[in-house]
């Protein structure tokens, strides 16, 4: 049952984020970065300014601000969950489940991104410096432990297998 439940985590967050990021949809990543001239998305950098932020708005224009909107409170409200349960999961059944936390606390981080972002876009055209330096580091935040979950996931998964064929080979 529990493999069952892991495949079907498996297949839905693989195929979610393969969707949204490859498809071509309303809300999809290549949809949203046609609306914002070739720019990623601010959740989607690795950092990024006051400027870099306010430029992105002023590109988005009042419809892709609105879209981007759309985007945080539909598709951005399962990816987070579904991404944070599946490496949790993937970390719980490899060699280091003490660290199944980590993803958990990337996708509060990148909830508060949203939220922060949220505010950030109503807000506009006012400029609020600080909250974007406050989104910014939710992002940087969120991109860390969600790297650090993935590769806690491939490493702890390597290392049992290994274990188990070294354990194979002494007896």
């Amino acid at each position: 049952m529990r493999r069952t439940v892991f495949a079907v985590l498996f297949a839905l967050t693989i195929g979610a984020l393969l969707g949204e990021n490859l498809l071509y949809f309303p809300l999809s990543v290549p949809y949203m970065k046609e609306l914002a001239a070739g720019a990623p998305l601010l959740d989607m950098r690795p950092g990024y300014t006051p400027d870099d932020a306010y430029h992105l708005f002023d590109v988005l224009g009042q419809s892709g601000r609105s879209a981007y909107l759309r985007l945080l409170w539909t598709i951005d409200l399962l990816l987070p969950a579904l991404f944070g349960l599946f490496l949790s999961s993937a970390i719980g059944r490899g060699a280091f489940p003490a660290t199944r936390s980590i993803p958990l606390l990337a996708a509060v981080c990148d909830y508060a991104e949203n939220i922060t972002v949220t505010t950030l876009l109503l807000r506009y055209p006012l400029h609020q410096p600080p909250l974007v330096q406050l989104a910014s580091v939710f992002t940087v935040t969120k991109l860390v432990l969600y790297a650090s979950g993935l590769l806690l996931a491939i490493g702890g998964f390597l290392f049992r297998v290994v274990n188990r064929r070294l354990e194979r080979l002494q007896t």
